[in-house]
């Protein structure tokens, strides 16, 4: 013969329970509070702060279009020159 009582779970107390809803409760509370200082802090300093190019991935180069298409032009007169030398100005002789 088995013990009923003994296999019985324990009723959990309902107090416990509360006391760790209210806990996560403050502590959620105090999160926000901490949240609203620091966007408070941020709006008095006008703003968040602006990252920089580099953070966002931006590179600088000193190529612009005009500066490529030159480039560019320069390369193929200097081909041509090259195939011109090579193939004579002239073709008759």
């Amino acid at each position: 013969m088995t013990d009923d009582a003994d296999t019985t779970p324990a009723t959990p107390d309902p107090d416990d329970h509360v006391a760790r809803l209210q806990a996560q409760i403050d502590a959620a509370k105090a999160r926000r509070a901490g949240y609203r200082a620091h966007a408070t802090e941020t709006v008095a300093r006008g703003g968040p702060a602006h990252a920089t190019d580099e953070e966002l991935g931006i590179i600088k180069t000193d190529d612009t279009v005009g500066r490529i298409a030159g480039d560019a032009s320069q390369e193929i007169r200097s081909r041509l020159g090259r195939l011109m030398s090579r193939f004579g100005r002239g073709g008759k002789k």
